[in-house]
This record gives structure tokens, sequence and C-alpha cells, in this order.
């Protein structure tokens, strides 16, 4: 089984908040205890977060771990961007620029070997993606589409992680049209009164054992953690 998770930090600055708190978000981030964790909006030596490079923080809190920093755009001083984090290794690592009008957007892809589970069995490794889609809903739609093509060249079992920008009935429309399963939580934005679903976890080749959307506030958005458990076949989607 592994335990994956996403998260907009939105630079570590919560609803109402003034000042981002990088260090707060960095131990939310790592209390998920995720074994695989996409990151977005994340600041990397930009003014308006105190100049810290946020990926870093949340990889230093996670004993173990290694992370990957895709820039989308430079700005204040510094970068913005998404990230990866993992506990264990990666390997066949890809920085993605994906197609559309606005502000760029990116995808980090890797092939995953987990850190041994806690009772120090070994863990079968996985297809992961990272991403944060553009905010304009027939763009992003594009964008999925085109990103769940491009990962049947890669091995499974698979999994996509991100904030889509997508509603519930987009996202479950083209996970059926391509043979992905959408796990469907609770709302994940706003983060104070969260009145849809936008961060989501896509799987193939992986069962749900359980999903939670924890009720965290130093964001504007709500992360969602699953465990997931390999099916055997990567190629079918675990509701067939």
């Amino acid at each position: 089984m592994i335990r994956v998770a996403t998260f907009n930090v939105r630079h570590g600055l919560a609803e109402g908040a003034e000042v981002p708190d990088p260090a707060a978000t960095a131990t939310v981030a790592a209390a998920l205890g995720a074994d695989v964790l996409a990151l977005q909006e994340l600041d990397v030596d930009v003014d308006r977060s105190g100049w810290t490079d946020q990926l870093a923080l949340v990889r230093d809190a996670i004993p173990g771990a290694e992370a990957r920093f895709a820039r989308t755009v430079s700005v204040g001083g510094g970068e913005y961007g998404i990230g990866l984090v993992v506990r264990g290794t990666t390997s066949d690592l890809e920085d993605l620029e994906l197609a559309g009008r606005g502000e760029p957007r990116r995808a980090i892809v890797a092939r995953v070997a987990p850190a041994p589970g806690p009772d120090g069995s070994a863990r079968p490794p996985c297809t992961v993606a990272a991403t944060h889609l553009q905010n304009d809903r027939r763009v992003a739609r594009t964008q999925l589409v085109d990103l769940l093509e491009l990962l049947d060249d890669r091995p499974g079992p698979t999994v996509l992680l991100g904030d889509l920008n997508l509603p519930p009935f987009v996202v479950e429309g083209v996970c059926s049209e391509l043979a992905w399963d959408a796990i469907a939580t609770p709302a994940t934005f706003p983060a104070r009164s969260p009145r849809v679903q936008i961060d989501w976890v896509l799987t193939r080749g992986f069962e749900l054992v359980a999903v939670v959307v924890p009720d965290v506030r130093v964001s504007d958005h709500r992360p969602v953690v699953a465990e997931l458990r390999p099916t055997g076949d990567p190629r079918v989607p675990s509701s067939s």
C-alpha cells in the first residue's frame, strides 16, 4: 500500500492572512504522512514569502525524502511553480510543459520506488505525475486529456496528483472516457468553507483503500490524502 497526497499551498498564505507562513505550511504538509506528495503554488526564493525555499522546507521535514521542483513563472526575484516530494527514490524524471494559453503550466512525471513500508517490506514501484492545470476550464480539460494520454506510455500502476481546476463532472467524464479512476472526495476549495472539489487523485491500476480531506487552514485549499493498493493489472482501472 502507498499513501499519496496533493496540496495547493498558495505560497503559505492562509485565507484572511496578510503574510505567508512557510514554516507552518511545511509542518502541515509533512504531517500528511504521504509517501508521494504533490505540491502546487510553491515559492522558491521569492520576496513575498521571505526568500524561503518552500519545497526544501517540506522535503527537510520528511525524513528520507527527495524533491523535484518545476518552475512555471518567475516572480518577486525568485521562482514559482510545482513540486513533487517522495519518500523513496525517483527515476525517469520528466518536466513537461503543458500546451494552452494563460499562465504557463507544467507537470512532473517520475517513476517512484517508495521507501519500505512500516514493517520493513518492499513496495512495488509506480508512475507518478504531479501537476497544476490552467484555471480556464476548457484549457484545463484539454491539458488533462493530453497528460493522461501521455501517461499511457509509462509503466503502471499510475497516479496523477494535483490541482486540476476542474469540477467532478468534468474530471469524472474524462476519466470514464480514458479508463482512469477519479477519486471523489469532499470539497477542497476554498479551505474555510469548501464548495467544490478541484484537487484530485486519479489512478490506474490501483484500488482505493481510504481517502480523507484534512481540515487544515494554512492555504486557501485543503489537501487530499489517499491510501492506494496496486491491483496487479496496471492497464485496467480499479473500478472495472
